[in-house]
């Protein structure tokens, strides 16, 4: 029951994604990527649309996400909403441990993503960040892509309290 309620769910949420589309309005409102069977092949369909208009190859593009807002360099973005993290906490600033009251699992704030040509500057310096898995769901299964989060301290400290993003379950 529960699988046939999730495909339900994911066929509605698409009729709504044939609407943006056939308004031009796709990439203009926060996407629930977690409405898609496959959303690793909608961030490759950003992919390749970008190498298009900046006429390079796919291969010269790295994924880029920030929660500043834009992001240098982009030709396309999209803005991802109700992804979830779990094992630590995150403000939009930094990640923060969890304390014994913390919830388990929190939704993270609205970050945006974009392809980017490789020879751009990171959004989030490599001494100052982590990339985060970002899971099809809790369980941990399949990886759609790797978000860098901005952090402070050791990056073994979230690797230890096991920290990872997932897109929110239906």
């Amino acid at each position: 029951m529960q699988y046939l309620r999730s495909l339900v769910a994911r066929a509605m949420a698409l009729e709504g994604w044939i609407d943006k589309v056939e308004r031009n309005s796709l990439l203009n409102e926060p996407l629930l990527l977690n409405e898609l069977f496959h959303p690793d092949t909608f961030l490759n369909a950003l992919r390749q649309q970008t190498a298009r208009e900046v006429k390079s190859s796919m291969d010269n593009l790295k994924f880029a996400c920030s929660w500043k807002g834009g992001i240098t360099g982009a030709r396309f973005s999209c803005k991802l909403s109700c992804v979830q993290l779990e094992g630590c906490l995150f403000d939009g600033m930094r990640l923060s441990e969890s304390q014994r009251d913390s919830p388990i699992v929190s939704t993270i704030p609205d970050c945006t993503v974009a392809w980017i040509p490789k020879d751009q500057p990171d959004v989030y310096p490599a001494s100052e960040s982590i990339s985060l898995p970002v899971y099809f769901s809790s369980e941990r299964e399949r990886i759609v892509t790797r978000l860098n989060v901005p952090c402070a301290g050791n990056k073994d400290t979230w690797l230890q309290c096991g920290a990872a993003l997932f897109l929110k379950s239906q």
